[in-house]
C-alpha cells in the first residue's frame, strides 16, 4: 500500500469510530429543528408513557419486594406445612403483581407504539428534506400501527426467548469464570440484538414490512455498520439503565408496609421527578436517533432490497429547514 492508500484508510477508519457521534448530534439537529413538533409529541405521547411506566414500578416494587422475602422465607421454613403455606401468599401475590401488569400492558404499548410512528415519521420527513408537521406525523398512524404493533411483537419475543438463554447458561455452571464469560458475550449479543430490532422497527413504520420480515431487513442494515449500531444501542441502554438505577435507588429501603414509608415517599416524589421527563425525552431522542441511522445505513446499501415503500434512500437534510 501507498502512503496515499494509508491516509485514505487511516481517513476511513477514524470516520467510522466518530459515526455514532455524528448520527448521534444529526438526530439533536433534528430535534432542535422541529422544536415544537417534538414538544408536542412528547407531551402527546413520550411523557404519559414514561409516566405510566414509572406508576407501574412504583406501584409493583412493593409486591415484588414481598415476593421475593416470602420465597426466601420459604426456603428458611422449618416445617414443610409452614413452607407450603408461605409459598401459597407468595403465589397469590406473584399473580396480583401479574394482573397489575397486565393492565398497564395496554395503555403502555398504545402510547409507545404512538410515540414511535409519530417521531420515525416526523424524522424521516425532515431527513428527506420536507417539512414535518403534527398532523402528517398523525394522520399515517392508522395505516402504519398494525405493521409497527406485528413487529413490537417479534421484537419482544425476540428478546424474551434470547435473555433465557444467558441466564440458563450462567445457571447451569459453577465456574466464577465461565459465568462472567457467558455475562460478558450475554450483554453484547444483547446490545447487537437490541440495534436490529431498533432498526426493525424503524423499517416496519417507513416500508411495507412487518414482523419477521421487518427485522430481517434490519439485520442486513447493520452489515456493514456494526460498531455504530452497537455504540448507539450501547449508548441509549446505558442512559436508560441509568435511570431506572436511580429510581430504584430511591425506592430501595422504603418501608411500603407503613403509612410513614408511604409518606415519605410522596413528600420525597419532587427530588425524583425530573426522571419521569428525562425518560420520556431518551425514548423520544432514541426513536429519531434510529431513523438517522437508518437512513445512513440506506445511503451506503441502495441494492439491499427493492420493494422499500416510504424508506427510499435519502439524503441527510441537516441543514435550511424552518421550525414546526
Amino acid at each position: 500500500m501507498t502512503e496515499r492508500d494509508d491516509a485514505v484508510s487511516l481517513r476511513a477508519r477514524c470516520l467510522a469510530a466518530f459515526s455514532p457521534v455524528k448520527t448521534l448530534l444529526d438526530s439533536v439537529a433534528v430535534l432542535l429543528r422541529h422544536k415544537r413538533l417534538f414538544l408536542s409529541l412528547f407531551a402527546a405521547a413520550a411523557l404519559p408513557l414514561s409516566l405510566l411506566l414509572f406508576s407501574l414500578a412504583v406501584s409493583s416494587y412493593p409486591i415484588q419486594s414481598r415476593v421475593l422475602q416470602l420465597e426466601s422465607l420459604a426456603r428458611l421454613a422449618p416445617t414443610r406445612f409452614e413452607s407450603r403455606q408461605v409459598l401459597k401468599e407468595s403465589r397469590e401475590l406473584a399473580l396480583s403483581l401479574l394482573r397489575l401488569r397486565a393492565a398497564y400492558s395496554l395503555p403502555s404499548v398504545a402510547l409507545s407504539l404512538t410515540a414511535a410512528v409519530s417521531a420515525v415519521s416526523s424524522s424521516h420527513s425532515s431527513l428527506s428534506g420536507k417539512r414535518p408537521t403534527l398532523r402528517s406525523s398523525l394522520s399515517p398512524a392508522r395505516e402504519k400501527f398494525p405493521r409497527a404493533f406485528a413487529t413490537a411483537i417479534c421484537v419482544y419475543a425476540s428478546m424474551w426467548i434470547y435473555l433465557s438463554i444467558p441466564a440458563a447458561l450462567v445457571a447451569a455452571t459453577d465456574s466464577r469464570g465461565a459465568r462472567f464469560l457467558f455475562v460478558v458475550a450475554g450483554l453484547a449479543a444483547e446490545i447487537y440484538l437490541a440495534a436490529v430490532l431498533g432498526l426493525g422497527m424503524v423499517v416496519s413504520v417507513l416500508e411495507e414490512r412487518f414482523g419477521w420480515g421487518a427485522i430481517r431487513v434490519g439485520w442486513g442494515l447493520m452489515e456493514e455498520k456494526r460498531w455504530s449500531g452497537c455504540a448507539l444501542s450501547g449508548f441509549f441502554a446505558a442512559l436508560t439503565g441509568w435511570i431506572w438505577r436511580a429510581a430504584e435507588v430511591k425506592m430501595d429501603g422504603q418501608d411500603w408496609t407503613s403509612v410513614e414509608g408511604m409518606v415519605r415517599w410522596t413528600v420525597g416524589i419532587r427530588w425524583r421527578a425530573w426522571l419521569i421527563p428525562a425518560y420520556g425525552g431518551l425514548v423520544l431522542w432514541s426513536y429519531v436517533a434510529a431513523t438517522v441511522f437508518y437512513c445512513e445505513c440506506g445511503r451506503r446499501r441502495p441494492g439491499l432490497h427493492s420493494n422499500r415503500g416510504e424508506g427510499e434512500m435519502v439524503q441527510l437534510a441537516t441543514s435550511d429547514h424552518s421550525d414546526v
